[in-house]
């Protein structure tokens, strides 16, 4: 049985106590609607794909869709312009187990070219509907560090790993958004622009050269979580994450 429904460009996914919607169209936009059990998150979204405004985003680009299980996939041919086709695959989970999160996104972005050399950078990103941002400075012991002074902030490998943790205001939910280490170039965070306290959080992918016949996959996972002991489970999930072995296909 597959969590995702397929209504022409727009795909909506029921997993468990996770709800959300995406435009394949706009796969900037992201995931929306999102709901987890009783907490609903109108104002996110989470887990866009921002490629050249001439590919990935336009929706005469979408070349094929479809949803399988818990996964959805949906590919951007290329253009002229940027010749990079575009594949991403979101998948949820619900949770596994008593003291594990209580939902779980995905996100693996591939792309490719028919080119000698093209430059795929593209940007992840998501919103929040908050300003209480969190780094994970110390995966050992799953420390978390606020992090101080007004927005933009730009985080890079050199000063830890890139994971994230947002609590957002009266609520029991935070959530932890992170990029597989072998995949971390850098991320910035900017205050939103929408109505509230609001975050965006973009994460920069693929910043080298990309080869004829050679596909990348890069990664990135958010995890809604408890808010009581949400940092020491944002630690075990970022350490997991990082142990994971890459993935042979979307």
């Amino acid at each position: 049985m597959t969590a995702w429904k397929i209504d022409r460009r727009r795909a909506r996914l029921q997993l468990d106590h996770l709800v959300a919607v995406i435009d394949l169209a706009e796969p900037a936009r992201g995931l929306v609607g999102l709901r987890v059990g009783n907490a609903s998150f109108d104002k996110a979204a989470l887990l866009g794909v921002e490629a050249a405004p001439s590919a990935a985003g336009q929706g005469e680009s979408i070349c094929k869709c479809r949803a399988r299980g818990a996964s959805l996939t949906a590919a951007y041919r290329g253009s002229e312009d940027w010749p990079i086709e575009v594949e991403a695959t979101w998948r949820a989970e619900g949770p596994s187990a008593s003291h594990a999160p209580l939902a779980t996104l995905a996100l693996v972005v591939s792309v490719e070219t028919e080119v000698l050399d093209a430059r795929p950078e593209l940007t992840v990103a998501s919103v929040l509907p908050t300003t209480d941002v969190l780094r994970l400075v110390d995966v050992r012991a799953a420390r978390f560090e606020s992090v101080g002074g007004e927005a933009p902030w730009v985080i890079e490998p050199s000063g830890g790993p890139g994971c994230l943790l947002f609590r957002f205001p009266q609520s029991e939910v935070s959530y932890a958004e992170m990029v597989h280490p072998s995949d971390f170039f850098d991320s910035q965070v900017h205050g939103g622009t929408g109505p509230g306290p609001t975050l965006c959080l973009r994460h920069r992918l693929f910043g080298g050269a990309l080869e004829k016949g050679v596909i990348l996959r890069a990664r990135v996972c958010g995890f809604f979580l408890p808010r009581d002991g949400d940092a020491g489970m944002a630690g075990e999930c970022y350490a997991r994450f990082a142990a994971a072995e890459p993935p042979l296909g979307a």
